[in-house]
């Protein structure tokens, strides 16, 4: 687990992370953009795999993927209550 203290792993995790969060941020989703973004990411993960081998590569699968999930989610949460608050004061 040395690749911890090592900031081409913390580089390449926020790279992962920032692809990761991409399809939330882009509207609307279209089916090109998001199999770039998922190409995008497995090519970071499998940088990680073969410089730092398979459990860095877990790891980084994980973090990106929650923050991943987390960012959609807040976005599908707060353009409801946009949404919301567009009908309510029509």
């Amino acid at each position: 687990m040395t690749f911890f203290g090592d900031l081409t792993w913390w580089l390449l995790l926020a790279s992962s992370l920032v692809v990761a969060t991409l399809p939330s941020i882009i509207r609307p989703i279209r089916t090109v953009p998001l199999l770039t973004t998922l190409l995008f990411w497995a090519a970071i993960l499998t940088i990680i795999w073969f410089r730092f081998g398979a459990v860095a590569a877990l790891a980084g699968l994980v973090l990106s993927f929650a923050g991943g999930i987390l960012s959609f989610l807040l976005a599908v949460f707060f353009s409801g209550l946009d949404l919301m608050a567009k009908k309510r004061y029509r």
